[in-house]
């Protein structure tokens, strides 16, 4: 390991502890590593003049969703989430288990799992939307607008036309996320395909769907007016124009997830998620 990135979010190492208790135990077992400490909020406006190793991600689900758009398609780099936010799911371990860790990397007791992420873009030239997604990207209407009406068409075929509050289209990695609120199904996170789950559907007969990570999605969505929005990752929110149509599909690159040889999917899942 040459070269380390600490990607620290600040707001939840306020006195920068955390950060140094990281920062000594890597130096101690990798002597020789590069460790550049960036904040995690502005990691999409450093340039990286090496190939880098390692990525470490200081913070919670939110840090690491951020962090994986901002260096996707720029950096080829595994990603070590480290949990010192409330829920954790994503990170690959909590601050407690550090030591252990890294002498794992260290020994090449490691997987690194793909995920695959989504691309999203408008239909309409002058609406010059595009961005990127691990968990979803959703199209919902406004708080005080009504019922919106939604055209969704897979592969250019028309699946459903639905009224109701919106449409999460997720990745397998955020199956555990809105999409599970909304009464998805989990998805093992290293499994290629997309799933569409709708928000409160006016329209019994539209239900949530699995589909093959090659299919490209298309919605329609119409508010009469009203208020519609575009976010990724239930971090960043486009408005955008009534009647427009979005196209939702697998993006090229992946997010590489670092994970232990003794990693228990169905572990985290029953602790973090369903025993909560």
């Amino acid at each position: 390991m040459k070269n380390i990135v600490i990607a620290l979010n600040p707001s939840k190492d306020t006195e920068g502890k955390i950060l140094s208790l990281v920062i000594e135990k890597i130096t101690n077992i990798f002597k020789t590593s590069k460790i550049t400490v960036l904040n995690s909020y502005e990691i999409n406006k450093y340039k990286f003049d090496d190939d880098l190793d390692l990525l470490i991600v200081l913070g919670g689900d939110g840090t690491l969703l951020g962090i994986a758009r901002d260096i996707n398609g720029k950096y080829d780099v595994p990603i070590l989430g480290i949990n010192i936010g409330n829920l954790g799911f994503l990170s690959s371990i909590e601050i407690q288990d550090l030591g252990e860790a890294l002498n794992k990397i260290k020994n090449g007791q490691y997987n690194i799992q793909n995920r695959i992420l989504l691309e999203c873009k408008s239909d309409d030239e002058d609406e010059n939307i595009s961005s990127k997604a691990l968990n979803d990207v959703v199209i919902a209407r406004g708080t005080l607008s009504r019922m919106a009406k939604f055209e969704v068409y897979i592969d250019k075929k028309l699946y459903y036309s639905f009224k109701g509050d919106g449409l999460i289209v997720s990745t397998p990695t955020g199956s555990t996320a809105y999409s599970f609120s909304a009464g998805g199904p989990f998805v093992y996170p290293d499994v290629e395909v997309i799933t569409l789950t709708p928000i409160c559907p006016h329209t019994r007969g539209m239900q949530p769907i699995v589909l093959k990570s090659s299919s490209e999605i298309l919605i329609k969505a119409e508010n009469y007016n009203g208020e519609i929005y575009l976010t990724f990752d239930g971090q960043e929110a486009r408005k955008i124009k009534d009647n427009s149509s979005i196209i939702v599909k697998k993006a090229k690159d992946v997010a590489k997830i670092l994970l232990f040889d003794n990693y228990d999917y169905f572990n985290v899942l029953r602790k973090k998620i369903l025993d909560n």
